[in-house]
């Protein structure tokens, strides 16, 4: 697994390595600049509005924003191809914690303030997923339950590798900033009482035991709670933090 910092952009942190490989591919989290993404207290017509601004900056007519449980249910979305309009029509994808996309035309967004932000992206057969996945949905399998979707049209190489698939593991909590107790460490078959736990090196785990090859394999640099300042995080902030908006797709 190899870290990598993203590249502060407009209020955005964007993984510019993947974007640097398909002109079309927009990936990335918005920061603390941009306020609070989730907005748990606006009316549905201010979150939609919200949603709206931020995919027609990036180019797309379709956003897809889910109600977030820290479970493991996917929505699957079909390919919606088609220039960027002036217009954005957004999508609630229900109470799902993960989405993919088989094809251009749809933005997915995710929001966290701790939780790991998964990105994948087949760019061979143009397929995309973002996870949100917080402990509960790390220890439910979350994503491994998304690249077993994905694996059902990617080609299984001889190495056990499934296919191109990347997986980017988004900024989030680090693990010597997040301290545990025992149901946490239970989910994850560990024992103790208190222990510090990395959801990201847990996750990248379960990556390349489910066939994603190491060198497909990245994580951002930043930890929400220390650093580099300008991250929502709800532990650091004691349950006070906004969220960011995780977001990935491919224009059509």
């Amino acid at each position: 697994m190899t870290e990598v910092a993203e590249t502060r952009r407009d209020g955005m942190l964007r993984l510019s390595h993947w974007e640097s490989l398909d002109p079309n591919l927009v990936c990335g989290i918005t920061t603390a600049v941009r306020g609070d993404l989730a907005v748990a207290e606006a009316s549905p017509e201010r979150v939609a509005s919200i949603y709206s601004d931020l995919a027609r900056e990036l180019g797309f007519r379709h956003v897809s924003v889910p109600t977030q449980v820290h479970g493991t249910d996917l929505r699957e979305i079909r390919a919606e191809p088609g220039p960027a309009a002036e217009s954005c029509t957004v999508h609630r994808a229900g109470r799902v914690d993960g989405q993919l996309a088989d094809g251009p035309g749809w933005l997915l967004a995710a929001t966290a303030a701790d939780c790991v932000p998964v990105y994948l992206w087949s760019r061979e057969l143009a397929h995309t997923g973002l996870i949100h996945a917080g402990w509960r949905g790390a220890a439910a399998g979350i994503l491994r339950r998304a690249i077993s979707r994905l694996a059902r049209s990617l080609d299984r190489r001889p190495s056990g590798a499934v296919g191109d698939l990347r997986v980017h593991l988004g900024p989030a909590i680090c693990g010597d900033c997040y301290e545990v107790g025992t149901p946490v460490l239970s989910a994850f078959g560990l024992g103790g009482t208190r222990a510090r736990i990395d959801l990201r090196e847990i996750l990248a785990h379960q990556a390349t035991a489910a066939g994603v090859e190491p060198a497909a394999l990245t994580t951002s640099r930043f930890c929400t709670a220390c650093g580099p300042g300008d991250l929502h995080s709800h532990r650091a902030s004691g349950g006070t933090a906004g969220r960011m908006a995780a977001f990935l797709g491919l224009r059509g």
